[in-house]
């Protein structure tokens, strides 16, 4: 089943997914970071990273050569059990670059869930891209 669980908690899960997206676009940082738990995974096909300080560098590290990012996302699945959740999603990106080219990516995002402190945080997000479009 693609979405089961309370729908309290789905709901919450989606405004995570739209907070994380809000932050992207917003160029913040530490919203951006509060959406992961204290020991969260995030890998990429160019990276993985662990805990906050590794998503603070790495988020420091993409944002030398941005300008303006388009962060959109469509959920295509939460399966809540208790305090944890699975969910799947496609993340649409566009990218504008420092040097003034644009990137876009298209990409699948598996990710794990957990709640922490009375909240929802991703525990691990695994990536991979589905079609990408270099300047």
């Amino acid at each position: 089943m693609p979405f089961t669980g309370p729908r309290e908690d789905r709901e919450a899960i989606r405004e995570l997914y739209a907070t994380y997206s809000d932050a992207s676009a917003c160029a913040d940082k530490e919203a951006f970071v509060s959406c992961f738990a204290q020991d969260a995974e995030w890998n990429a096909h160019v990276f993985s990273r662990r805990g906050r300080a590794e998503l603070r560098d790495q988020w420091d590290l993409l944002w030398q050569g941005f300008e303006k990012v388009g962060f959109l996302t469509e959920i295509g699945s939460i399966e809540v059990q208790g305090d944890r959740a699975e969910c799947r999603c496609v993340a649409r990106e566009i990218i504008l670059l420092k040097t003034g080219g644009v990137y876009k990516l298209v990409g699948q995002y598996r990710d794990a869930l957990v709640r922490e402190d009375g909240r929802w945080v991703f525990a691990r997000r695994d990536y991979v891209p589905i079609a990408e479009e270099s300047p």
